[in-house]
C-alpha cells in the first residue's frame, strides 16, 4: 500500500520526504486496532488538518470577497468545509484505493465521514512533511475553484425553491428537523433533515440552524428536481 500512496502523491505533484506520515493519513482506526505494529490511525492528523483547512478557506474568502458580509462568508465557507463536499473530493481522488482498513471494513461502503477525515488528514500530512504553502496549493486545486462557482443567492433561496417545486406538484408543505451536534473538536454545528410525509428528501449541516436547513433544502431540491 505504501507504493500505491507514493504513486498517488507523485500524481498530485507532492514530493514526500517522510512517506510514513502519509501512510498514517490513510490508516483507518479499524486497521490500527488490528495492527500488530500498533500503526497510528489518522485521528490526530485529522484534528490538525481540520484547523488548517478552515483557516485557509476562511482567509481565501476574506481576501477574495472584500464586500461580503460575515453572515454570507460563513454561509459560503459552510458549503465547502463540510462532510458532503469534502467526501466528494475524496471519492473523486479514489481514496478507497489507498486506505488501510481492518478486515471487517468494505472498501465499497466507506462513509462520507471517513472520506472527509482522510482528506483533512492528508492536508495535515502535507503541511507537516512539506509546508503550509504546499497544503494551501492542494486546497486551492480542489476547493478554491468551487468557492468561486457558488452563487450565494441560490444558497439563500433553496427553501423557497423547494417549497415552490413541491407545491407545483400539489404536495404538502415540508418540515425541517434540525438538531445541534458537536464535532470531534467539540465545536457546535447543526444537522438538518427535510421531510415530506415522514420521507427524508434531503439533509445538510451548517454552523447555524439556518445554514443547516438551507443546505438540507438544497440537497432535497437537487434530488427532487432531477
Amino acid at each position: 500500500m505504501k507504493q500505491k500512496i507514493e504513486k498517488f502523491l507523485k500524481q498530485q505533484h507532492i514530493n514526500a520526504k517522510n512517506i510514513d506520515i502519509y501512510v498514517e493519513a490513510f490508516t483507518h482506526m479499524s486497521y490500527s486496532h488490528e495492527s500488530k505494529k500498533k500503526s497510528k490511525s489518522y485521528e490526530r492528523l485529522e484534528f490538525l488538518g481540520d484547523s488548517i483547512l478552515g483557516k485557509i478557506v476562511a482567509k481565501y474568502i476574506y481576501q477574495t470577497y472584500p464586500e461580503m458580509t460575515p453572515g454570507d462568508m460563513s454561509l459560503l465557507k459552510s458549503n465547502v468545509v463540510n462532510k458532503y463536499f469534502l467526501a466528494k473530493i475524496g471519492r473523486k481522488l479514489h481514496f478507497e484505493n489507498y486506505m488501510l482498513l481492518g478486515q471487517g471494513e468494505d472498501r465499497k461502503k466507506i462513509s462520507d465521514s471517513v472520506y472527509e477525515d482522510i482528506l483533512e488528514s492528508l492536508i495535515a500530512a502535507i503541511y507537516l512533511d512539506d509546508s503550509y504553502e504546499q497544503a494551501k496549493l492542494f486546497i486551492a486545486k480542489y476547493i478554491f475553484k468551487s468557492i468561486n462557482n457558488i452563487n450565494l443567492n441560490d444558497l439563500k433561496d433553496y427553501k423557497t425553491k423547494l417549497q415552490e417545486l413541491l407545491q407545483a406538484e400539489q404536495r404538502k408543505a415540508v418540515e425541517y428537523f434540525t438538531v445541534p451536534k458537536k464535532d470531534s473538536q467539540k465545536k457546535l454545528f447543526f444537522v438538518s433533515k427535510v421531510k415530506l410525509d415522514q420521507q427524508i428528501l434531503g439533509q445538510g449541516e451548517g454552523v447555524s440552524k439556518k445554514m443547516a436547513e438551507q443546505n438540507a433544502a438544497k440537497d432535497a431540491y437537487e434530488r427532487v428536481a432531477t
